[in-house]
């Protein structure tokens, strides 16, 4: 292949380097008797060490080609990024599947049905989480073989690295074959920006501040809140242990859900004066540190609650990810009905507290879903009202823009008298008792009443800011009675 075409390696820099880590990696481990968690990190450090010196090299030469070819579209660039993280965490589950023995652990070999039993052991989970990981990395590699093949017309090297991907898939070999899949992925990432490498913005002291922003902490911290409910009141305890390491991968899901909605909607937030001043639409965050660090948190999120929870409760995380992220985030931008579809991400994380601790999916978890399902709806409803010009120019359909005032606050009057409803289904079902009936009524009638005072005539955005208010504290209040309700049981 060409350098001139696609400036991806010097032999004289990379393979040495990657060889030494590797060696020491596999010497180290094999004469110190390491653990398998060692020997993974062992994996993990000398595939990061390898990508890095592919980086560098290619970098060191970018500025020769100063007649170098358009970098390929954006898409093709964000495919192949998503492509290396996948194919990074794929080295990391390979090298721990190897040296903790786990690739025994499923007595049925093709769909190692083991793993999603309540008393799963962590080989067999380790081990489903490695084939299935298998099956995205494939689907991702031959998505951005195909879109950078397409886009790669005249660039011999680029088009070659296109077609390799799916040929090492088939031949591939584990760890080796593995880290020729992260180069050649690396390769498209770097010809396709080509030399614009180069010009990269230098590290700034508040990116780590702009990184966090990006996952909206509050509302993650709000989100972990509610997980923490579904865990408390379930009747079945858990291991400290287990506690907070599931907390801590809710908190690292639903981070990644937020970064990849802000990398989604960078160009909608820089209309609406709400999110104008977040980092990707002010340029202080670029879109592909974004996207990679979304898809990082979101593949370090779902192993760890496999491990510290069960097959049921990353099931559910990794179906909350996907319906705000693939389903919710575009949806916005077509249909009023987004509302909907985003309620159920956003209430599935006390039913994911529960089954964390019970290992099954029954009527007290999925009241507790239906709870925050139904409360979305007129939450959202309230600021959308109040946001209704910043939503107008950013072009997002919610249902104060096309329907009338008064048919949105029958919604809202609607789906709070529901709601009110279904909190009181965790009387008859024994998950509270009467301190919690009564508080939950008080706070009922008071959200009832806010939505019917929406009717008068002069109820406008004084109103809808109001009531978005209400609906936090009423949530607040509601989890509150169910603890103390709790407590005093």
């Amino acid at each position: 292949m060409g350098a001139r075409a696609i400036n991806v390696v010097d032999p004289r820099v990379a393979r040495p380097t990657h060889a030494l880590a590797v060696a020491t990696a596999a010497a180290s481990t094999a004469l110190l008797l390491l653990p398998a968690w060692q020997s993974t990190i062992h994996t993990g450090v000398s595939s990061l060490l390898f990508v890095t010196t592919l980086y560098l090299a290619v970098r060191t030469r970018s500025h020769a080609a100063t007649d170098s070819p358009a970098p390929l579209p954006q898409r093709a660039v964000w495919l192949a990024l998503v492509s290396v993280v996948a194919i990074y965490f794929q080295l990391l589950l390979g090298g721990l599947v190897h040296d903790s023995g786990a690739a025994l652990a499923c007595g049925d070999a093709a769909l190692c049905r083991s793993a999603f039993r309540p008393d799963a052991h962590a080989a067999a989970l380790i081990d489903v989480m490695h084939r299935a990981n298998a099956v995205v990395v494939a689907v991702l590699l031959v998505a951005s073989s195909i879109v950078t093949f397409r886009h790669a017309r005249g660039r011999v090297g680029l088009r070659a690295l296109a077609l390799a991907a799916p040929l090492l898939i088939a031949v591939e070999s584990h760890r080796a074959g593995a880290i020729a899949l992260l180069a050649t992925q690396v390769g498209v990432v770097l010809a396709g920006r080509n030399a614009n490498v180069a010009a990269m913005a230098p590290l700034r002291p508040r990116l780590l501040v702009d990184l966090v922003r990006l996952t909206k902490p509050r509302i993650t911290g709000l989100v972990v809140a509610t997980f923490a409910g579904g865990v408390w009141l379930a009747p079945v305890g858990m291991a400290r242990w287990r506690v907070v390491a599931t907390l801590i991968a809710t908190a690292l899901v639903v981070s990644a859900s937020n970064t990849i909605n802000m990398f989604l909607e960078r160009d909608q937030d820089r209309l609406m004066e709400r999110t104008r001043g977040r980092p990707l639409p002010e340029g202080r965050v670029s879109p592909e540190a974004a996207l990679v660090l979304g898809a990082a948190l979101a593949y370090a999120a779902l192993p760890l609650l496999l491990l510290a929870g069960n097959a049921m409760t990353a099931i559910l995380a990794a179906v909350a990810f996907f319906s705000y992220v693939a389903i919710y985030t575009p949806m916005k931008r077509h249909s009023s009905a987004a509302l909907f579809v985003g309620a159920v991400p956003g209430a599935i994380p006390p039913l994911m507290g529960w089954t964390a601790a019970t290992g099954r999916l029954d009527a007290p978890g999925l009241v507790l879903f239906a709870i925050l399902f139904f409360w979305q709806i007129p939450h959202f409803l309230a600021i959308a009202i109040f946001r209704a010009d910043d939503y107008a120019r950013a072009g997002f359909r919610v249902l104060p823009l096309v329907a009338s005032p008064r048919a949105t606050r029958f919604y809202i009057l609607g789906f709070s008298a529901v709601l009110v409803a279904a909190t009181v289904l965790l009387v008859p079902l024994h998950v509270a008792g009467a301190a919690y009936m009564s508080a939950a009524a008080v706070l009922g009638a008071g959200l009832i009443g806010w939505g019917l005072a929406g009717f008068r005539r002069a109820a406008e955005r004084a109103w809808a800011r109001s009531l978005f208010f209400f609906s936090l504290i009423y949530l607040t209040l509601l989890f509150v009675a169910l603890i103390v309700d709790r407590t005093l049981a």
